[in-house]
């Protein structure tokens, strides 16, 4: 069962013209919002993020805390104030995590969510997906990647992946959703092979490891503080 702290922590977002997925994390006592870069990478410096809540859009002024260089598929942003009660507190740590392991990621496929009002602090609830650790990679250049055998939509990047370590009943939280591999595939009518191709869902969801937004909030730690 997906516990409140993950729930709470999973926020509908839009910028511009998209719709993605984020999530509230917490560094060194200070609240930040992740989510993919390639939703948040427009913003420079600060931006008005849109929150769902209460089942409407309202307006999170957000400053830029990082994009992540190179492939690494993950932005920070510093929230105008705490997000989540340090309480509801949801580890960000990959380490522990196991290959082929039970995973889960949350996030809100082509904008649906489901509505249990104030059970939810007024979020509208995130669909959720069980997959398996199905491959990890640290490679030489730093990077930390993970693939889930799970069926990812549009919507669910920058979602959070969480999983819980074993005999432990605490979730962690140990990646950022940035989309799912495809496979172009061509086109029949009948026998003939049509020139148009599509793109098959393989069923392979990328993720990057949490590491690499807690290295951002930290490397400029802007975000609120909790209070003492």
């Amino acid at each position: 069962m997906i516990t409140s702290n993950v729930l709470g922590r999973t926020l509908y977002l839009r910028h511009a013209d998209a719709v993605a997925t984020g999530v509230a994390i917490d560094v060194d006592d200070r609240s930040y919002l992740v989510t993919a870069r390639h939703f948040a990478e427009t913003i420079k410096d600060h931006a008005d993020i849109h929150l769902f809540h209460d089942n409407e859009w309202k307006t999170l002024p957000a400053r830029l805390v990082g994009h992540a260089v190179g492939e690494i598929d993950v932005s920070v942003l510093a929230p105008p104030l705490v997000l989540c009660s340090p309480a509801a507190s949801l580890p960000a740590d990959i380490g522990g995590l196991i290959y082929g392991q039970d995973a889960y990621f949350l996030g809100f496929p082509y904008g649906s969510f489901g509505e249990v009002g104030v059970l939810n602090r007024g979020l509208p609830l995130p669909f959720v997906r069980k997959a398996i650790v199905a491959c990890m990679e640290l490679a030489p250049s730093g990077i930390s990647r993970i693939y889930l055998d799970g069926h990812n939509n549009r919507g669910f990047s920058g979602g959070p992946v969480v999983f819980k370590e074993p005999a432990s009943q605490v979730f962690k939280l140990a990646a950022i959703v940035s989309g799912y591999r495809y496979s172009e595939e061509p086109i029949y009518q009948g026998d003939a092979q049509l020139p148009l191709n599509y793109r098959e869902n393989t069923g392979i969801v990328l993720a990057y490891g949490i590491q690499h937004a807690v290295a951002l909030a930290r490397a400029n730690p802007i975000g609120p503080k909790h209070a003492v």
